[in-house]
């Protein structure tokens, strides 16, 4: 049953996506566009998708259990650095090597991660996602930009790692799970509206951005390959036999074997460009593993559910 959902999510997202492409290529959707759409997205309906999956019933029980899961993903995210470094061996190219060490750490979860998380479990067990997301996106603007920067400071660091827009939604969703605000209905009903709308947004511009970098030239990149093995294919495998040796809610681990599958952040080559590192590598990575990931993420999804 889940599995069928996952699948029709999938196929939700590649027309999705097919419909940023189309969109790109035809000048319909240009920079200034696509730069509005991740304007809105990033700090209104992402933030907007935090606190929804927040502002729901305290639990003990789902409390214990979400702190047990913020220390994996933690432990998780440690584990991928060291994946990272070694993957990064095989080339000498210095600014490559930032960018590999970016991508299989750093991965897509709040562009893809809660989009797909929201349409296959809804609003109440996006908490799970939330407790992968909240390391992730921490180390994203501090281990991430402090890899682009290299020997390079930058100014207000720890604002841009502990009050960026995705953050601040962490802290008020927070406050409303241990607090059980009641939000008047206009609140709770453009909070559904927003965390709806993010799958569209998050999609279109996933797909603006291929068509922008280009398919063609990211397929013949063989270093690409080679990270998008690390993000899309170890990354999983580890997660689902870290699965195996505990025993969580199965909704709380599909959710992680999900997070652990999904393409790298498609905000690197962003980053990139504003804080140094290879700009063309970073985004041939983020096409190549957006693109495996609509086979990769239902792939390991099966493969969890019958070992």
């Amino acid at each position: 049953m889940i599995f069928g959902i996952l699948i029709n999510s999938i196929v939700l997202m590649a027309v999705l996506i097919l419909i940023g492409y189309y969109l790109r290529n035809k000048g319909i959707l240009n920079d200034q566009g696509e730069g509005s759409l991740t304007y809105l997205l990033v700090n209104i309906t992402m933030p907007a998708m935090v606190i929804n999956a927040m502002n729901i019933d305290f639990s003990f029980e789902q409390l214990k259990t979400g702190s047990i899961l913020f220390a994996l993903a933690v432990g998780f995210d440690i584990l991928l650095i060291f994946l990272g470094n070694i993957s990064s061996l095989e080339t000498k190219d210095e600014e490559k090597k930032k960018m590999i060490k970016y991508s299989v750490v750093l991965l897509n979860g709040g562009f893809m991660g809660f989009p797909l998380a929201y349409q296959i479990y809804g609003s109440q067990d996006m908490f799970y996602a939330v407790m992968f997301h909240i390391p992730n996106i921490v180390l994203m603007w501090t281990y991430g930009v402090s890899l682009l920067l290299g020997r390079k400071k930058i100014k207000n660091k720890y604002k841009y790692m502990f009050l960026n827009p995705g953050m601040i939604g962490v802290y008020l969703g927070l406050v409303l799970y241990f607090t059980q605000i009641q939000l008047p209905l206009f609140m709770t009903n453009l909070l559904d509206m927003l965390t709806n709308v993010t799958t569209v947004l998050s999609m279109i511009i996933i797909g603006s951005k291929i068509a922008t970098i280009g398919v063609k030239n990211s397929f013949i990149n063989k270093e690409a390959y080679y990270v998008s093995f690390f993000r899309l294919v170890v990354s999983p495998v580890l997660m689902i036999i870290l699965m195996k040796f505990f025993n969580f809610d199965q909704i709380a681990e599909e959710i992680y074997v999900i997070y652990a599958s999904l393409p790298v952040a498609v905000l690197l080559p962003i980053l990139a460009q504003k804080y140094g590192g290879d700009i063309e590598f970073g985004s041939k990575i983020v096409v190549i593993t957006h693109l495996f990931s609509l086979i990769t993420i239902p792939l390991f999804f099966w493969l969890y559910s019958v070992i």
